[in-house]
C-alpha cells in the first residue's frame, strides 16, 4: 500500500499533466490552423517569402486565402501593378497615408505591410483582410545580455506554474484529502468498536453523500448492537423465568414421587397426590409447549400456512366454543359480528390461538366485572377484532410490559397462574401476519385489538 500513489498525489499529477497537455494542444491547434491557411507551406505566411529573388511575385494563392492582395509602388508611392484582387480604390498614397496604413494602430478594414525589396529596389504594399488575419505591433530585443538584463521569462513562467500547482494542491487538499482523512478516521473508529463513529465534515456533494451514508450505517450498527444486547438480556431473562417456573412444579413432582415410593403418603391422600402430580406435570407441559411455540414463531425462517379466511365465520366458530364456558363462569358474552364477510389472509389455527388467549385471559383476570365482548369490523381496510372486558384497569406498569415473555397481571410469582407467554406468543403471531395487537383502556373497559 505504501508504494501506491494516494488519490491526492494522483490528482496533483493529473492536474500538471492536464495543464501541460492543454498548452501543447493549444500550440498544436495554432500549427494546424497555420498549415490549413498556408497550404502546408509555413514560410508563405511571411509576406517577404512571397517575393522572388528578382523582386517579382508569382504565387498569389496564399494572398487569396488570407483575403488580401499586393500592390507594387514606385518612388512616389503610386500603384504600378496589383497581385491578386484589389478591394480598395486608392491608386496612389502620400507618405503620411502610407505611414498611417502600416502603423498598425488605425481602425481600418484591412491591415497593411510595407516591404521594400533590397535586391531589386521594388517596393510592395501587402493588404490583408483584418477579419482573417490580425496584426499587432511588437518590440523585439535581440541582444538582452548586451545591456546586462538577464532572461527572466522562463524562470517567471516556472514560478507562476509552481504557484498555480501549489494553489491547486491546497484546494484539492481542502476539498478531497481532508474529507477522505475524516472518512478513513471514522472507519477506523467504527472498526475499533467505537460507539460514536459519526463523521462531521462539510465537503462536496459526492463526499457528502458518502459521509451521510456512513453516518446512517454507523447509526444503524449502533441500533443493531443495542437491539442485540437487549435481545440477549431478554433471552437470559426468559431462560431465568423459565427455569424458575419449571423449578417449583418439578420439585413438587419429585418430592411427591419420592414420598409415594417410600410409602409416606396416607392411603386417603394418595389420589390427591396423584392429582397434584398430574396438575404439575400439565403445567410443565404447558410451559414447554408455549416456550417451544414462542421460539418456533420467533425464528425468522418460520413460514405461516396462510389462506384466505372469512374472519366473521372464524370468529363465530371461536365464540361458540367459549359461549357455554363463559356463561357458566357468570359472564355476559356480547358478540358483534357483521353479516358481510371480512376476508383476511391468515393461518387460521395460529390466528385462533390469539383470540383464544385473549378470551381465556378475560375470563381468568376479570374479577370485578361481568361482561366480556367480541367485535369484528374493518379498520383502515384491514380485518380487526376487539376482545374487551369490564374488569379493573390493568396497571400501567404491567401494561407497558404485558407483551413480553413471562409477564403476569398479578406481578407476584405464582405457579397457579398462566405461563406468562400467552400475550407474547399472540404478539409474535400477529407480527408474523404483518399485523398488530394493542391494548387500551377506554370507557371503563380493557380492550385488546388485533388487526391483520
Amino acid at each position: 500500500m505504501k508504494f501506491r500513489k494516494s488519490i491526492f498525489t494522483r490528482l496533483i499529477i493529473n492536474f500538471i499533466v492536464y495543464a501541460v497537455s492543454l498548452v501543447l494542444f493549444f500550440m498544436a491547434a495554432l500549427v494546424i490552423q497555420s498549415a490549413v491557411i498556408s497550404g502546408g507551406d509555413f514560410q508563405s505566411m511571411d509576406p517577404v517569402m512571397l517575393i522572388a529573388d528578382d523582386g517579382t511575385i508569382t504565387d498569389t494563392e496564399i494572398l487569396k486565402r488570407l483575403g488580401g492582395w499586393a500592390e507594387e509602388l514606385d518612388d512616389q508611392h503610386n500603384v504600378l501593378s496589383v497581385y491578386g484582387e484589389k478591394k480598395t480604390e486608392d491608386m496612389s498614397y502620400t507618405a503620411q497615408s502610407l505611414l498611417e496604413l502600416t502603423s498598425g494602430y488605425t481602425d481600418t478594414e484591412y491591415i497593411s505591410l510595407y516591404i521594400p525589396h533590397k535586391e531589386s529596389g521594388r517596393k510592395y504594399l501587402f493588404m490583408y483582410d483584418r477579419a482573417i488575419m490580425e496584426f499587432k505591433p511588437s518590440v523585439i530585443v535581440n541582444d538582452i545580455e548586451k545591456y546586462g538584463t538577464p532572461d527572466i521569462v522562463f524562470p517567471v513562467f516556472l514560478l507562476l506554474a509552481a504557484a498555480a500547482t501549489v494553489t491547486a494542491g491546497n484546494d484539492l487538499r481542502k476539498r478531497i484529502k481532508r474529507p477522505l482523512d475524516s472518512i478513513i478516521d471514522g472507519m477506523n473508529r467504527l472498526k475499533s468498536g467505537s460507539e460514536n463513529a459519526r463523521i462531521d465534515v462539510k465537503t462536496e456533494a459526492e463526499f457528502e453523500q458518502i459521509v451521510n451514508t456512513f453516518n446512517e450505517m454507523s447509526a444503524s450498527l449502533s441500533r443493531e448492537k443495542a437491539e442485540k444486547e437487549q435481545m440477549i438480556k431478554q433471552k437470559n431473562r426468559t431462560l431465568l423465568e423459565l427455569s424458575h417456573d419449571l423449578k417449583t412444579p418439578v420439585a413438587t413432582i419429585k418430592s411427591y414421587a419420592n414420598a409415594l415410593e417410600q410409602g409416606l403418603v396416607p392411603e386417603d391422600r394418595i389420589k390427591s397426590i396423584y392429582r397434584t402430580i398430574d396438575i404439575k406435570a400439565d403445567r410443565v407441559k404447558k410451559l414447554t409447549d408455549d416456550m417451544f411455540m414462542m421460539l418456533k414463531m420467533d425464528n425468522p425462517d418460520y413460514r405461516l400456512n396462510t389462506e384466505s379466511v372469512d374472519l366473521c365465520e372464524l370468529m363465530r366458530r371461536l365464540c361458540s366454543e367459549y359461549y357455554d364456558q363463559l356463561y357458566e363462569a357468570g359472564f355476559e358474552f356480547e358478540i358483534s359480528i357483521p353479516d358481510e364477510p371480512v376476508t383476511i389472509t391468515a393461518d387460521p389455527d395460529l390466528y385462533s390461538r390469539i383470540i383464544s388467549n385473549l378470551l381465556s385471559n378475560a375470563e381468568k383476570y376479570n374479577k370485578t366485572g361481568k361482561n366480556i365482548s367480541v367485535r369484528v369490523y374493518l379498520k383502515n381496510g384491514h380485518g380487526a377484532v376487539d376482545v374487551s372486558d369490564d374488569g379493573e384497569e390493568i396497571s400501567p406498569v404491567f401494561a407497558a410490559a404485558m407483551f413480553e415473555p413471562f409477564s403476569r397481571g398479578d406481578i407476584a410469582r405464582k405457579t397457579d397462574g398462566g405461563t406468562g407467554l400467552g400475550l407474547a406468543i399472540s404478539k409474535i403471531i400477529a407480527e408474523k401476519h404483518g399485523g398488530t395487537i394493542e391494548y387500551i383502556r377506554s370507557n371503563g373497559k380493557n380492550i385488546f385489538t388485533v388487526v391483520i
